[in-house]
């Protein structure tokens, strides 16, 4: 798993970016946040989540988790 930080996440689009230590920005999408209710995120939030390849090979945010 790694950690990261919310750079930002659109609410309305449903995806954002999570700041990662290991490398470049990763993508995220609501569908990937392990939450009940509305799936979203706030910008500054910490996250741990797995690093999956999408369907364009670019980096991907799966099974994200906040963390306090």
């Amino acid at each position: 798993m790694a950690v990261g930080t919310v750079k930002w996440f659109n609410a309305e689009k449903g995806y954002g970016f999570i700041e990662s230590p290991e490398g470049p920005d990763v993508f995220v999408h609501y569908s990937a946040i392990q939450a009940e209710g509305f799936r979203t995120l706030d910008e500054g939030d910490r996250v741990e989540f797995e690093i999956t390849s999408g369907r364009d090979g670019r980096s991907q945010a799966a099974d994200v988790k906040k963390v306090s």
